[in-house]
């Protein structure tokens, strides 16, 4: 079993702007992006930094038949509210 102590978990829900706050969704309506992937979260979060493991093929609990995968960040200590917020500023930029 691998040690994920420094790492936090990003699903791609988090920034699902179709998902409601009940869904998974944890930023606000107006962070939120449209078709997001696991790609675009690594990147966004390698450009920030951070240190990023991408795991494919795991499945969010509240979607258990989705197959979308999660990325692994090392937060450096910092919290995630904060983080979540930094990555979907990143994508927004970089989508244009």
């Amino acid at each position: 079993m691998r040690l994920r102590k420094p790492f936090l978990i990003f699903w791609p829900q988090y920034f699902d702007v179709k998902k409601t706050r009940g869904e998974g969704r944890r930023l606000p309506q107006n962070l939120a992006i449209d078709k997001i992937t696991v790609k675009e979260i690594a990147t966004a979060a390698k450009r920030l930094g951070y240190s990023v493991q991408i795991e494919q093929g795991l499945k969010y609990p509240r979607e258990w038949w989705g197959t979308a995968g999660r990325v692994l960040v090392d937060t450096k200590g910092k919290k995630k509210s904060k983080i979540l917020n930094e990555i979907a500023k990143e994508i927004r930029k970089t989508r244009g």
